[in-house]
C-alpha cells in the first residue's frame, strides 16, 4: 500500500499549487501536507487532533452548516459562536473573541481553538489582514490553536483580495507557529465537486506525525 497520507509527489504538488494561488507570497513544505479525503475530513481530523469530547471550537457566525456535522458528530466537541454583524463586514473583532471566550468559560467547556473561513463561506468575505495578526495574538494569549480552513483561496478576483495565515506568519516571523494549522481541498478551487481531496497542513510536528497516523480511517 502506498501512505495514505498521501504521495510525496504528490504532497510537492500540492505544495506548489498552494503557493501559486496565493501568488508566491507564502511557502508551504511538503512534508507538512496530510493529503485526506476532502476538507470535511480534514476539519473532522484536526478536531479529533486538537479537542476533547466536551470541549471547544470558537467559530465566527455566520459559519458554514455543514460545521454543525462536520466538527460535532462524530468528535463530541462543541461549537461556541464567535458572534460577528454587518457593520463591520462581518470582521471577527477582539472584543466577540472575549466574549466567546468567557462564555465557554462560563459554561465551564474549555476551549481548544478557533476555527474562522478564509475566504469566508457563507458570506465571501475575506479576513483583513490585521484581523488575522488579532487573532493570532488572541491564540497565543489564550494559549490555544487556530484551524483556517481556505479552501476558496483561489476563488477570488484577485489574489491580494485574500491574505492566508501562512502569509502573516512568514511576514511577522511568528514565533508561536505551532498553534496554526490550514485546511484547503481542491474541489472548490478547480471547480470539482465531489472530488475528495484535502489537506492538512501543519506548523506543528506532533499534530502532523498524528493525522499521518490517523489517516488511514479517513
Amino acid at each position: 500500500f502506498q501512505d495514505y497520507h498521501g504521495l510525496l509527489s504528490f504532497r510537492t504538488a500540492m505544495a506548489g499549487f498552494m503557493e501559486e494561488i496565493r501568488g508566491g507570497r507564502a511557502k508551504f513544505d511538503p512534508n507538512r501536507v496530510v493529503l485526506t479525503a476532502g476538507a470535511t475530513a480534514a476539519n473532522e481530523l484536526l478536531t479529533f487532533i486538537l479537542a476533547n469530547p466536551g470541549d471547544a471550537l470558537l467559530v465566527p457566525t455566520p459559519y458554514y452548516p455543514g460545521f454543525d456535522r462536520d466538527l460535532r458528530w462524530r468528535t463530541g466537541v462543541k461549537i461556541v459562536p464567535i458572534h460577528c454583524d454587518s457593520s463591520n463586514n462581518f470582521q471577527i473583532t477582539p472584543k466577540a473573541l472575549e466574549e466567546a471566550y468567557n462564555t465557554a468559560m462560563a459554561m465551564k467547556i474549555k476551549v481548544r481553538g478557533v476555527l474562522i473561513t478564509n475566504p469566508s463561506n457563507p458570506l465571501g468575505a475575506t479576513i483583513q489582514r490585521s484581523t488575522i495578526e488579532e487573532i493570532l495574538d488572541f491564540v497565543t494569549r489564550k494559549n490555544i490553536h487556530l484551524v483556517s480552513d481556505e479552501i476558496y483561496s483561489g476563488s477570488v478576483f484577485s489574489s491580494a483580495e485574500f491574505t492566508s495565515v501562512a502569509e502573516v506568519l512568514e511576514s511577522r516571523g511568528y514565533k508561536n507557529a505551532e498553534r496554526v494549522h490550514i485546511v484547503y481541498s481542491l474541489s472548490k478551487d478547480l471547480g470539482l465537486p465531489g472530488f475528495r481531496i484535502g489537506t492538512i497542513y501543519s506548523y506543528n510536528d506532533k499534530v502532523v506525525t498524528t493525522a499521518r497516523r490517523m489517516s488511514s480511517f479517513r
